[in-house]
């Protein structure tokens, strides 16, 4: 989370923290707003190469799922009182503006335009008033942090507070009729105030040494939310609207920002980062019961080297659904590379370096039907090679660059897959099919020389490891144990299969001396889920393991040693 995120907020200590939380743990779910019949909250999180997006989720932590898809920063969404849309800010024009857009994600437009003006934080921090005909905000347009309120439709903009108040942060009574915000003048960090709707009638709720704001009411009007580091570290307090009952309803041992009450004044949505990451979670209005309800991890799979050793193509759900992204070898600088609603996977380099193909349904009526896909290595020239029913997938290409090797599958009319191995050029012309049999061939990986394909198929009832001549189409096996051997892996001389199997009873990697005809074990216990890829080199093999149901990116030694995890979805960490 980068620090101009929090430039408009007026409570100097998110100023501080900003740059502070973001060493010590990922904002990852945050800025929790309630739909008006207090069943959803929608909320922000920063999931995709460090962009924040807008996600709604149902208060018991089931049925998420995204509304906002852009390459900016969409953030603190505010429901409107009849449920219909959700008012935000978002930098993605390279100024902060406020935005709109229905609840289901359709009909998204911009409210406020800064003209000529090219300040930072134009519009910031909109919430609804309880009538729905009005929202309040701040803005920097004038010189410096004010509230603002304009019509729900963007007209009829007017400024409330001075630009020298440092004023932001508002909320509305539920009467509707005074505004509460935080407000640092002078020498102050951030005092609590309330004012009347021409910006005239101003009292200070709360005046305090410490750092204060984020003022909520509750629907009753009897009671204040806010939080505070008048204990060191901030937390959520609660207090009497006539200033009395001050108590504090989160712990101190964590950081606690943004907290809403629920319509009907029985919860309240905060986030935490009491797991160590930015989570959602929901208490009683004294404090108690407190629950989180947004997990932030996700899964990373099929990874593959790029031809120099450098970088890593893979596949991740971290933005909702599977989407292609690159890293570093070392784990770092990850990066999204697709942005599709269907199940991007199974990425691979081509030869050359600069080109990666992998499967998509984007362009299909439906995700069974999957198509093989290239882009640049950046992510662009996005385009598909060929169209076929069926779903094309595992997309392996040959060391000169001129074949791909891929597996189709075709759904049997009792519900299972068919699958057969093809080739194609890297043009999507001239297909054609090397396995013709009532059992399925799955997962390819060429031999150098480019004449033969390792594979799995289970012509027993139980997957083995074969190869098939690429001209005359013989076959041959090259394991004959009785567990279930799979998504075999040719090291770049030929020497080697690395393979996954079950012959230990767990789901580790195994090498294959193709030479030697010997099978060592070189994990245990990881639950491995994808084909490996090796270095150019041959030294080292990356894959995918699951720990909880999450997949995650490992690297490790041809001999077993050096095992290293690279990802970290099952932490929600990237």
């Amino acid at each position: 989370m980068n620090r101009t995120r929090w430039q408009t907020t007026v409570i100097g200590l998110m100023f501080a923290c900003a740059g502070r939380m973001t060493a010590q743990s990922p904002f990852l779910n945050i800025n929790p707003a309630w739909s008006p019949d207090g069943k959803h909250l929608v909320f922000q999180s920063e999931r995709v190469a460090g962009r924040t997006n807008l996600y709604i989720i149902n208060v018991d932590g089931t049925g998420e799922r995204r509304l906002t898809w852009t390459a900016g920063d969409d953030t603190h969404p505010s429901w409107s009182p009849d449920g219909n849309t959700i008012v935000f800010d978002s930098n993605r024009d390279g100024v902060w503006n406020l935005y709109a857009i229905h609840s289901d994600g359709t009909s998204e437009r911009r409210l406020t335009y800064p003209g000529a003006s090219r300040r930072p934080m134009f519009g910031r921090h909109p919430t609804w008033s309880p009538d729905g005909r009005r929202i309040a905000f701040d803005s920097d347009r004038d010189g410096g942090d004010a509230v603002y309120v304009m019509s729900a439709d963007g007209s009829e903009t007017r400024r409330l507070t001075t630009p020298t108040s440092r004023a932001g942060h508002a909320s509305w009574s539920p009467d509707g009729r005074r505004i509460l915000y935080g407000a640092a003048e002078g020498d102050t960090l951030g005092d609590l105030w309330s004012m009347s709707l021409d910006g005239g009638d101003r009292r200070r709720l709360l005046a305090s040494p410490a750092n204060e704001g984020a003022l909520e009411i509750s629907p009753d009007g009897r009671h204040l939310l806010f939080f505070s580091d008048r204990d060191r570290k901030p937390r959520i307090f609660a207090m009497n609207i006539d200033g009395t009952g001050l108590t504090p309803l989160t712990s101190d041992s964590s950081t606690s920002f943004e907290s809403a009450w629920s319509p009907d004044g029985k919860q309240i949505a905060f986030y935490s980062d009491r797991t160590g990451r930015f989570e959602l979670y929901v208490m009683d209005p004294d404090g108690r019961n407190q629950r989180q309800i947004t997990h932030a991890e996700y899964s990373n799979s099929w990874p593959q080297w790029s031809p120099d050793n450098r970088a890593i193509v893979f596949a991740s759900t971290r933005d909702g659904d599977w989407e292609i992204y690159r890293m570093r070898a070392d784990g770092s600088d990850q990066r999204r590379l697709t942005y599709s609603p269907g199940r991007d996977a199974h990425p691979f380099y081509m030869p050359e370096a600069n080109r990666i193909v992998f499967q998509s349904p984007r362009d299909s009526p439906n995700e069974d039907d999957v198509d093989v896909y290239m882009m640049d290595t950046s992510g662009a020239g996005q385009r598909r090679l060929f169209a076929a029913p069926g779903f094309d997938g595992v997309t392996v290409p040959s060391a000169d660059g001129r074949m791909i090797a891929f597996q189709r599958g075709l759904r049997r009319p009792q519900g299972d897959w068919h699958w057969e191995l093809f080739l194609v050029d890297t043009l999507g012309q001239n297909q054609r099919q090397l396995t013709r049999n009532a059992w399925s061939s799955q997962v390819p990986s060429w031999f150098p020389g480019m004449r033969e394909v390792a594979y799995f198929a289970n012509p027993d009832g139980h997957d083995q490891l074969f190869v098939i001549d690429v001209q005359s189409l013989a076959v041959r096996p090259l394991t004959t144990s009785a567990a279930n051997d799979q998504t075999p892996a040719v090291s770049p001389d030929g020497r080697y299969v690395a393979f996954v199997s079950d012959r230990d009873g767990g789901r580790d990697l195994y090498m294959l001396d193709v030479t030697a005809a010997t099978v060592r074990r070189i994990t245990t216990g990881l639950s491995v889920f994808s084909q490996a890829s090796w270095s150019a080199d041959g030294m080292r093999l990356l894959f995918s393991a699951a720990t909880a149901g999450v997949h995650d990116v490992y690297v490790i030694s041809r001999d077993g040693s050096g095992l290293s995890r690279l990802t970290r979805g099952i932490d929600g960490v990237r």
